[in-house]
């Protein structure tokens, strides 16, 4: 528990700007934490701690919270539900098609042993590296910190392999044309579920859990050989995503994420008829796509925000600007004279 208090990897990613005097004393202070605990618990630990309080801090406690929202006060929830009535877990299952399966407190139980084996892998993962092999970690856990753009790049490439990965996956593997063990695994688990609530994102039979939930998102980390740091600053991104994607609300805040989580949505209510990877990219690409697109969503979303608007009002103040400091020049040039 300890150890799980003294993280501070959070404050690395949300240090305050104010000042650069401020921002150095953070940077300062957070390398001096980050160090003593680098030196003083194993590396496999801290991984794992850390690791467990991405999963607890970004998607156990807002599926708890959207849950108990959801079950005390339903006349308020589902008007911000989008399939409405049958998207109340503690009400209708979650619009299971098979009774029993899909009780809410099955998915609960499913989901937590599901996450809790992914991180079995990843110890298994290290040991193997480490213990068998004799090579070096498959995660960087060192003192020294990574580069603000050097987390950038890899977290960028993390995202990418992982829509890669999943969207693969996900249609050739989990929706084929001629159903295999894995796909009828994934149909009677995932999708007894039409209306999605944020318990059901790491909810499936552990088999295709692994296979698409678990594997694109670890994979990208190991080939890149990220740092711990950077790692845990995407299982956040994903975990957040997949906690508000499959929330089942109506508004999600964000362009990228409000997008996800209606492609998300139609995947779930169409039995898995399109809509395979989180991003919508490979979907737009292959016509895979059900509803509106990424691109679609990213023009709706503009509008919504008045980017064109907003754009033009900067151009026109950087115009205003420029030939203000133009007659400033002039006048100062003919006085001179």
């Amino acid at each position: 528990m300890g150890i799980a208090l003294s993280l501070p990897v959070m404050g690395y990613f949300l240090i305050p700007s104010l000042t650069s005097y401020s921002t150095s004393l953070n940077l300062l202070f957070f390398y001096m934490t980050w160090s003593t605990l680098v030196l003083s618990q194993p590396p496999l630990k801290v991984e794992i701690v850390g690791t467990l309080a991405i999963r607890i801090l970004f998607f156990l406690l807002p599926s708890l919270l959207f849950l108990v929202f959801d079950s005390i006060i339903p006349s308020v929830a589902v008007n911000f539900k989008t399939q409405g009535t049958q998207a109340l877990p503690t009400r209708t299952s979650g619009g299971s098609r098979r009774g029993g399966i899909s009780q809410w407190y099955q998915v609960i139980g499913l989901s937590l042993f599901n996450i809790c084996l992914g991180v079995g892998i990843q110890v298994g993962v290290e040991l193997l590296f480490t213990q068998v092999i004799g090579i070096r970690s498959a995660l960087k856990v060192t003192t020294t910190l990574p580069m603000p753009w050097s987390i950038l790049q890899d977290v960028g490439k993390g995202l990418l392999l992982r829509e890669i990965l999943t969207y693969y996956i996900h249609r050739y593997i989990l929706h084929p044309k001629s159903p295999n063990y894995l796909s009828k695994l994934h149909n009677s688990y995932f999708h007894s579920i039409s209306a999605p609530y944020s318990f059901a994102a790491h909810y499936d039979h552990p088999l295709p859990y692994l296979l698409w939930r678990f594997l694109p998102t670890y994979l990208p980390s190991i080939i890149f050989r990220m740092h711990l740091l950077t790692y845990l600053l995407l299982l956040s991104i994903i975990t957040i995503e997949e906690t508000l994607a499959m929330s089942g609300y109506a508004t999600v805040p964000g362009i990228i994420l409000g997008g996800i989580a209606r492609r998300q949505d139609l995947h779930s209510e169409g039995q898995g008829r399109g809509n395979y990877a989180p991003y919508g990219l490979l979907d737009w690409v292959h016509g895979t796509g059900v509803g509106p697109d990424v691109i679609d969503d990213m023009r709706d979303e503009a509008e919504k925000h008045h980017v064109k608007e907003r754009g033009g009002k900067v151009l026109d103040n950087a115009k205003e600007s420029g030939m203000k400091a133009w007659n400033g020049r002039r006048k100062g040039s003919r006085r001179r004279s």
